[in-house]
């Protein structure tokens, strides 16, 4: 039933012809396996982006000179290495029409891997994730990607976290967005620090959450629940495409991108449990998971499920969204794209939230 209910979910918004996972791309993720690959998965997907990004006029490392930052994407301005907080990887990309007034929706992206804004594996992969901030332009709304860094406590990544949202909620009108309505989107190991700010109301300051809804995508936000990731996810990849590996040491940001969700395999510390603030936040949650994610059988992740079943417990029960076809890296490389297997649904959510 649970997985009827993701499926149903999927397809809340009517789908056009050709808006599903287009058959060469399908191939190709089914040849790279459950496995994560950002390269190769990124060779897939950049046909279908504009044609330039982030490197088209400059060097990958070097400042993006302003005038191109604005013009790289017609009828969409950027504010790139916006500081939010002290650490110098403290950093926001602000995505927001050119055209139009203020008040809109805003829509923040939290990065997986090392937490690079920009990926970096191969040069294809330099057209991601600013797809996701010019996705929510096209849609009337403010993207923000953050820059995430490494943590040395376990509450470091949340209280990142709860820095930029206190930042947005001061200056986010500035770039026609409107602190009253803000989503929240974590990817792979993004799930990590979000999982944190959203399961301790203590990190997130006197005005609450600040956030309307937290979309938590194949990732493990409450550590212990259902088992721990699966094993050896990175293997063999970059050779379906002849990258030459699983992560490029061109990643000049922050390092390398990696499938690093480092999560207790056991049940946390009660101090750092996230559970008990997931059971009792207002904060609408949305549960994701690719069909072709590693240790998927068939549907939901158990993580995934136990977590909606604990929350269920407590009268909240989340969103469940099965992506069917779309794999680790496809399921946020789709986005602004023709494949609308991901994009679609997510956005029927955010406009059902209240």
């Amino acid at each position: 039933m649970r997985i009827i209910c993701a499926m149903l979910i999927a397809c809340v918004v009517p789908l056009a012809a050709g808006a599903q996972v287009p058959r060469d791309i399908e191939a190709g993720l089914k040849k790279i396996g459950q496995i994560v690959d950002p390269a190769c998965t990124a060779k897939l997907y950049r046909p279908l982006m504009p044609k330039n990004d982030y490197s088209a006029y400059w060097p990958v490392g070097a400042a993006a000179p302003a005038k191109l930052t604005e013009s790289l994407y017609p009828g969409v301005s950027i504010a790139r290495d916006i500081s939010f907080g002290p650490n110098p990887k403290d950093l926001l990309d602000i995505f927001s029409s050119e055209k139009g007034g203020g008040n809109r929706t805003v829509l923040i992206y939290i990065p997986g891997g090392a937490g690079n804004k920009i990926e970096q594996q191969v040069r294809e992969a330099n057209a991601f994730y600013d797809n996701i901030g010019r996705w929510a332009v096209k849609n009337g709304m403010v993207g923000v990607t953050m820059q995430r860094h490494p943590a040395e406590k376990w509450d470091d990544g949340g209280r990142d976290i709860a820095r930029m949202i206190q930042w947005l909620q001061d200056n986010i009108t500035k770039y026609k967005g409107t602190p009253d309505r803000m989503f929240i989107w974590a990817h792979s190991a993004g799930n990590i620090p979000l999982g944190v700010y959203i399961g301790h109301p203590e990190l997130q300051g006197s005005k609450g959450p600040g956030v309307r809804g937290a979309i938590f995508m194949s990732g493990t936000p409450v550590p212990g629940l259902g088992g721990a990731p699966a094993p050896g996810a990175l293997q063999g990849g970059g050779v379906s495409c002849g990258a030459g590996g699983p992560a490029s040491a061109g990643g000049a940001i922050s390092g390398p991108s990696a499938f690093s969700e480092a999560t207790p395999r056991g049940p946390a510390p009660v101090a750092q449990d996230n559970l008990p603030g997931f059971k009792l936040t207002k904060v609408e949650v949305l549960l994701a998971r690719a069909e072709l994610d590693p240790g998927v059988q068939g549907g939901m992740a158990a993580s995934d499920i136990a977590l909606h079943d604990e929350m269920c417990k407590a009268g909240h029960c989340p969103a469940m969204l099965y992506l069917k076809d779309e794999s680790h890296m496809s399921e946020v490389f789709s986005i602004d794209s023709a494949d609308k297997t991901v994009s679609a649904p997510i956005l029927a959510w955010i406009k059902k939230v209240k």
